[in-house]
C-alpha cells in the first residue's frame, strides 16, 4: 500500500479477496441483527429500504444480520427466516437494493445452536446437552438437547437450502 495515501484514499481503494472477489472499496458493514423482520420472520419492505440506503451510500460490502435456516430456532426477535421459496419475490428486492453500485451483499446464515432465548423458542438444540454455566446467560437461554445425528444431517441440509435460495435470489 501507498505510504502517501491519506486514510480517505485508503479506504476507496478496491479490495480482492484470494477467490477473485473484488469489494469496490474498504468499507463495511458488518453482520449485526437488524431485528426488522415480520412478526412471522418475513422480509419488509423497510429491511430492503435499509440495505438500498446503505449501498447506495457507498458501502462496499454488505453482510446481513442473521438469517435464520429455521423457524423453530431465532436468535432475536425480528429475524429474518429463509426455509423455502415463499419470500422469493421480497428476496430478490433485497438482493437488488443490497447490490447497487456494484456493493457485494453477503448473507450470514444462522441456527441459533444453544444460544436460544427461553422468550422466543419452545427448545434449544446443540451438538451437545451443556448448558451455560455463567447464571445470567443460563437465566437468559434454554438448556440445550444433544442433536440426533438425522438433526445434524437436517440443518446441513437447511444451509444449503437457505445458500441456495439466497444466491438464487442475487446475493453475492
Amino acid at each position: 500500500m501507498n505510504p502517501s495515501l491519506t486514510p480517505a484514499q485508503v479506504l476507496a481503494q478496491p479490495f480482492t479477496l484470494p477467490n477473485g472477489v473484488v469489494i469496490r472499496n474498504r468499507i463495511v458493514k458488518s453482520a449485526m441483527s437488524e431485528s426488522m423482520a415480520t412478526y412471522d420472520n418475513r422480509i419488509t419492505p423497510e429491511l430492503v429500504r435499509l440495505y438500498e440506503r446503505w449501498a447506495e451510500g457507498g458501502t462496499g460490502l454488505l453482510i446481513t444480520g442473521n438469517v435464520m435456516i429455521d423457524r423453530r430456532a431465532l436468535g432475536e426477535p425480528g429475524n429474518v427466516v429463509l426455509e423455502d421459496d415463499r419470500d422469493m419475490t421480497m428476496l430478490k428486492a433485497w438482493a437488488r437494493a443490497g447490490t447497487r453500485n456494484g456493493t457485494q451483499l453477503w448473507m450470514q446464515i444462522n441456527h441459533p445452536g444453544k444460544q436460544v432465548m427461553r422468550s422466543l423458542n419452545a427448545e434449544a438444540v446443540a451438538p451437545s446437552a451443556l448448558p451455560f454455566e455463567n447464571r445470567e446467560l443460563a437465566a437468559v437461554f434454554l438448556k440445550p438437547r444433544a442433536l440426533t445425528e438425522a438433526e445434524i444431517a437436517d440443518l446441513i441440509q437447511r444451509f444449503g437450502r437457505t445458500a441456495e435460495l439466497a444466491q438464487q435470489a442475487g446475493f453475492t
